[in-house]
């Protein structure tokens, strides 16, 4: 079965969800998350650790990003 799921979150996704939707989407191939604000390195560290084996698609863009989270992204699947 192929299913596409899209949610659109309209006041940004907090760090702490962001790691429930990675621990609870153990098939997730794809994550966008541009202009979240309260996203931080530790956040996209986990998601990376978690789903960077399997994700194909992980676009980032966040104000409180620096260099550390970007490093981490030789450990997601080319």
């Amino acid at each position: 079965m192929n299913v596409k799921e899209t949610f659109s979150f309209q006041q940004g996704i907090s760090g702490k969800t962001l790691r429930i939707i990675a621990d609870s989407c153990q098939h997730l191939k794809k994550l966008r998350l541009r202009g979240e604000t309260q996203i931080e390195d530790d956040d996209v560290i986990h998601i990376i650790k978690k789903l960077g084996h399997q994700l194909t698609t992980l676009a980032l863009e966040g104000e409180r990003l620096t260099d550390v989270a970007y490093l981490y992204l030789k450990n997601c699947a080319r």
